[in-house]
């Protein structure tokens, strides 16, 4: 069995995402509150919506997001704000979807 691709999808480059339970926690958040580009939120309030004592692990998982270029940052006046990538929103979504059923 053959399976043709049209010529743009065969010529896009195809990524998996995994990601931990943390960071799927964060980009929920950042998915819940619409975080696309123009609206973004402080690094300091996604961090604290997580418990006192894994807030340190939360944002050594924001650290990787933004490594993986999945989290944007971007400077603001009240310091650094974070947004979701709008080149990973499908990959995003679908892992979201899978802990999420709702969205």
């Amino acid at each position: 069995m053959h399976i043709y691709l049209p010529q743009p999808l065969q010529a896009r480059e195809v990524t998996m995402v995994v990601l931990s339970e943390n960071q799927i926690q964060l980009c929920y958040k950042l998915w819940r509150r619409c975080c696309f580009g123009n609206g973004h939120m402080l690094i300091d309030n996604l961090i604290n919506g997580f418990p006192t004592n894994l807030q340190s692990i939360a944002r050594e998982s924001l650290n990787d997001l933004i490594r993986k270029n999945i989290v944007r940052r971007k400077p603001t006046r009240h310091g650094y704000a974070v947004y979701l990538n709008l080149d990973h929103r499908n990959d995003i979504e679908k892992v979201l979807r899978k802990k999420y059923g709702f969205i």
